[in-house]
This record gives C-alpha cells, structure tokens and sequence, in this order.
C-alpha cells in the first residue's frame, strides 16, 4: 500500500502531468582489454572497472548516472521497478549484493525514493563491479560486489564544483591544508518538499489523494588525508545520509517513512619495499523506521517499526611484493555487530554477533596463463557458533593474440540477511543476522566463456550456472505492524534457489562513436520452500528472462535503449463463494501461488546530450535529456482497488525531461 502513495508523490516530483500511471490490464595478470576515451572500462575475469566519467554518462533520471545504475546495463543484471536502484544479479536477491565504498558497507544504499544512491558521484574516483571469482578481502555476500574507491583528495591547489539537477542540488570541494594534509568535502540536498508545495499549487488538485507530502533528504561526505612520511599515510573518511518522507491522505490517515547511514573509517597504509599493509578500523550504522497513522470506527490507531544496525570492524590486508610470476595476499577481518530488526510496541529481538574471517589469495600468472584462487575461513557467532569456508577460483587462458578462455568459480557464504518476501512497497531492509534454525544462506556459482578483442572492438560471451541454499523468505507480512516482527525467525521459511544462463557484452570505441551493447537471457527460481507456494517452485524476484540494452554515443549525444522481460507478481487466481452475515452470498479471490502473473515488459528509450566548455578558470557542464522519451508505461505490479473493484496494474517514471548543470573552478 505504501509504494502505491509514494508512487503518486514520486510521478508528481517527475515533473509531469500525470502524477500516477495506474491501469487495468494493459590487474597484475595477463593484459585487461581496455577501452579508452570517454568511455572507458577495464576487463578482468569475472569483473568490471569503470572510471567516474563513465558512471555519470549512465541513462539517469536525474540526468547523470551513479554506480548502481551503471550496472544496471550490464550483463547478468536484471533491474527491479523501472526507474529505482533495485538490482538482481545472476537470480540472486537484492539484499546479496554487496556495496563498500573504500572497502567499508553502505548497507543503506538507496536514496531520493530510489532514483539515486547515497554516494556522491563527486566523491566517486573508480568503481569495480564483480559477479564471480570475487577476492580475498571481499566476503558475506551471495550475488555481487559493487566496490566504489573514492577520489583522493587534491593536494596542490583548491578546486570546486556546484551541481543542481532535478532533485539535488550541492557542492564539492577539495584541496590542500598542508604540505602534508589534504581534504575533500561534498554536501547534497534534495527540493522535493519546495517542488511539491509549488506544483501541487499549479496542478488544482489533479495529483488524486496524496496531500502534504514532506520530504528531508540530503547527504555529507568528508574524506582527510596525511601523508605522515615517506610510506606511510593515514585516512579519515565519513558519510551520512538522510531519507525521510510523509504524506496525508483523503482518509485523514498518514504514512511516515525512512532510512540513514553512518559509515566512517579510519585508514593506516603502509607501503614498504616488501609490499602493502592496510590497517583499517570503521564503524557502519544502518537505521530505518515506517510509520502509520489512521482512524478506524472512531479509534485513532498508531503503528510504528523501527530497524537499526550497528557494525565496528577492524580488518588488515597485505599484499606482497613479487617479481616473478607467483604472488600472494593475506588478511584478517573482526567485526561486531547489533541487530536490532524490529521494534514494535516495545518489542525488541535484539541479537549482536561477532563474525571473524581471514584469507589467503595466491595468484600465478605466465605470458598466457593467469590462475589466482582464494580461501576464506569465517567463525560466525550469534546464539550459535557457525563456520564456513568461501573458495574462489579464476582463469584465464589467452590461446590466440585476440582471443582468451576464461572462468571463475565460486563457493561462499552470507551471514546477513535482507528479509525477502516483504509486501511490495515496503520502504525498508529488514537486515536480520544467521541465528540458530537460520544458517547462513550458501551461493555455489560457476562462469566460463570466452573474450575478444580486435582494432576498436571487444566482445565476451558466456553462460553461468548458480545454486543457493538456505534463502530465506518471510512468509507472514500480517506481523510487520505488532510485536510478531520482534520474533521475526519463526515467520520466516528456508528454501533453494538456481539460476543459469547466457551473458553477452559488445563494446566499440572510435574517435566520435562508441557503443556498448550487453544481454542476458537466464532463468532463476526459487524452490523447495516448505511453507512457502505449497512446496512447489516460483519464480525469483524480477526473473527476467530476457534483458537487453543498447547504448550509443556520438560526441556529445548518447542514446539507450532497453528491454527487459515483465517481472512475476503475485496475480489473482481463482474465484470462491463465502456467505456474509445476512446469508448473501459473496465472491472472493485468492493468491494461488507465488509470481505467478507476469507484468508487460519494460520497454524503455533514453537520449540525452553533453556539453562541456570553459570560460577563463571555470569550466561548464551541462546534460540534457528525456528519460523514457517513448513514454512508455512500465507497471512492475498489481494492486487490487477496492471502490473499483478491478485489479490495476502501477508504474514508476512517465516521460521525465531531465537536465544537470555542474560547473568546476
């Protein structure tokens, strides 16, 4: 019920006139290929390296990308609803991705309803995204690791950048303070409230019942570097976000909700004529809370559900120095953590945890052959005590001078969990820990294909095969809102999941036109739930089974378009006869399984244009664009409306021109 509101503030802020889309039935190893120029990317086995430029050239509805959206027309990605930050990589869930920046969690990633995500893209230096032979100091995580390294702060003169677009607006500064000591600041907000206020004026009450919409969003994030001498640095980083939005509506009832972050890190590096030693300490909160207020039969009812995760970690990683052709890394890994996934009513199932984990990653490399593998041994203590052991395998054989085999393999371990199964707009992850009955979910994953690269072209294609075990499912919504969430593991049921398919990505780069085309063509499900669709097997979260896109660019006008499969929802099934009160005999419907209707495809066109130019030491940017320019309805699931008695289908993002302005000095 919620997002079916927030959907109408959301297209309202869109800049449109038609505020709610609701219808019935309608690295040191072999040579990485490497492209160059504006778009530029790096190719390792099993991931992907973009710089910053790439990142914002990504369709965006805010008119630049981020690194979320980036991967979103990627292979092997599927997209969530059309418009927002949910991603699913290789039939995964959501919560299985992993997404550190400088190597810290950022648990709460999505931001500005979902358009955006919560690190400032002027903050971004490079991001990696890995689906498979992941590496030693990544782990807890069953899907993807998208891993975003910050800028380093500017150390010979002052430099700024202010940025507006359609829903943020902020700055960014960076310099030296000293010889030694260097900074970097950027701050945002977000005028969705003021927008709002302003065209709910202009409109005439054209914008149905959603009334007195709040929104405070905004961000910060700091980053202090010292070079204490030759070798040796210290870094202190932190970020924090806000996400809080409410709305009225016609029924006099209220809805309330919303997230934030804290991430900051302490960082000691140490760079000797044996290798590299990383010493870092860093704390992550993580806190959400929905809020419902209405009237029923005369009796004001107030319902809240608050979330937090608290995590401090000290961790170390070495990497050695070699000049032949074997080389190693190491490192260990301590954090403790409080869950506290639901308070209702003063109910409170708090559980703190200590989870400790060390690994050893040995990579061998030759003028043809590249082998690295990766152990990783993890205690995980709750009410229990749990131990896994994560392998990691990847190669890569360069038989022909444009042509290379290559593989991963991957076997490994989450112990945290995002509780899937939640009714669709809930607006919080409900982050919950392995505890006793609940072992940690297990990803097993294996990858091979093969890599081309010749002039201005590259091409990769691949098939992968992926099982789980252990995914948890929360099968009882009806106890989000009382104290039944305070024992979340009794409503929650385990079960398996697999997945397998096709990846393919084409890139070219000339002078003026580059091109990047990705596709995926898979299958994922979920089974053997005991509770769960009766037993029987249903379809993961947005199994898409086809997923396109297709990006050109020529100077500065870009052009993307994608289609992507309907997701499966929860459909009507069959119809039953019940008698009321007064004998009168009533029809009924019913869920007859789990995702068992699928939405239309989402079928999407994005064109934009840049321009840069510099006057005297201040230098312009400007993107223009439409996103969704066909205006094509992209609805990502039903809802039943009770006065009309019909089944509606609900969609995100209509046409929205867009427009961001930066400029540097």
């Amino acid at each position: 019920m919620v997002i079916r509101y927030l959907a109408a503030g959301l297209s309202l802020l869109l800049l449109t006139s038609s505020a709610l889309h609701a219808q019935t039935e309608r690295r040191d190893t072999l040579p990485a290929s490497v492209i160059t120029g504006t778009r530029r990317l790096q190719f390792d086995t099993g991931e992907i390296l973009s710089t910053q430029e790439s990142i914002r050239a990504a369709a965006s509805p805010l008119g630049e990308g981020d690194p979320i959206r980036w991967i979103q027309y990627l292979p092997g990605v599927s997209a969530g609803a059309d418009g927002t930050s949910a991603s699913f990589v290789r039939g995964g869930n959501m919560g299985g991705n992993l997404i550190t920046l400088d190597g810290v969690p950022v648990y709460g990633y999505s931001h500005v309803l979902g358009l955006t995500m919560v690190i400032p893209n002027d903050a971004v230096g490079s991001v990696s995204f890995a689906k498979g032979g992941f590496g030693g100091n990544q782990g807890n995580f069953s899907a993807s690791h998208i891993a975003v390294s910050s800028k380093q702060p500017a150390e010979d003169k002052l430099q700024t950048d202010l940025l507006v677009n359609n829903f943020l607006a902020g700055g960014y500064v960076t310099g030296p303070l000293s010889e030694k000591v260097s900074y970097t600041l950027s701050g945002r907000i977000s005028p969705l409230g003021p927008e709002y206020a302003a065209l709910k004026g202009l409109m005439h009450g054209q914008l149905g019942s959603l009334d007195h919409f709040m929104a405070g969003v905004g961000d910060f994030y700091g980053k202090f570097h010292w070079k204490i001498r030759d070798g040796k640095t210290l870094t202190a980083s932190a970020l924090a976000s806000l996400d809080r939005y409410g709305f009225n509506m016609a029924d006099g009832s209220r809805e309330q909700m919303g997230w934030d972050n804290i991430v900051g890190s302490v960082r000691y590096l140490t760079t000797g004529r044996k290798g590299v030693s990383n010493l870092t300490l860093s704390y992550n909160s993580y806190g959400g809370t929905q809020k419902l207020s209405n009237e029923f039969k005369g009796e004001e009812n107030h319902f809240s559900l608050r979330s937090k995760l608290d995590e401090v970690t000290l961790s170390e990683d070495f990497e050695r120095y070699s000049d032949g052709a074997a080389k190693w890394k190491m490192g260990a890994r301590l954090s403790y953590a409080d869950f506290r996934p639901g308070e209702v009513a003063g109910g409170v199932n708090r559980k703190r945890v200590l989870m400790a984990s060390a690994y050893l990653q040995t990579l061998r490399s030759s003028e043809k052959v590249r082998l690295e593998v990766t152990l990783r041994p993890t205690v995980f203590r709750s009410d229990t005590t749990m131990f896994s052991l994560d392998i990691n395998l990847k190669g890569k054989w360069q038989f022909l001078p444009f042509l290379a085999f290559e593989a991963t393999a991957d076997a490994m371990s989450q112990y945290y969990h995002t509780l899937e199964g939640l009714p669709v707009g809930w607006s919080m992850d409900l982050l919950v820990p392995s505890v006793s009955g609940i072992p940690a979910e297990q990803m097993a994953q294996g990858y091979a294909g093969l890599e081309s690269a010749f002039g201005n072209h590259l091409l990769s294609v691949g098939v992968y095969a992926k099982w789980l075990d252990h995914v948890i499912y929360y099968k009882d919504a009806r106890n989000l809102f009382n104290s039944g969430i305070s024992s979340w593991q009794s409503d929650v049921d385990l079960g398996k999941g697999d997945s397998g398919g096709v990846e393919l990505m084409y890139l070219y780069h000339g002078r003026d036109l580059q091109v990047q085309a990705s596709a995926t063509i898979s299958k994922s499900t979920r089974k053997d739930f005991r509770d769960v669709n009766g037993g029987k097997p249903f379809h993961a979260p947005f199994d898409r089974r086809l997923v396109g896109s297709l990006t050109a660019q020529w100077k500065g006008f870009s052009a993307t378009f994608t289609w992507q499969d309907g997701n499966w929802v929860n459909g009507r099934g069959e119809r039953y006869t019940v008698l009321d009160p007064s004998g009168n005999e009533v029809a009924l419907e019913y869920y007859s399984s789990v995702n068992n209707y699928q939405m239309p495809a989402l079928v999407r066109l994005d064109v934009g244009y840049q321009r840069r130019w510099q006057r005297g030491r201040l230098l312009h940017e400007l993107n223009v664009g439409v996103f969704n320019v066909l205006n094509h309805i992209n609805p990502f699931t039903i809802y039943y409306d009770t006065k009309e008695e019909t089944w509606k289908e609900l969609a995100l993002v209509p046409i929205l021109p867009n427009a961001s302005y930066r400029i540097s000095f």
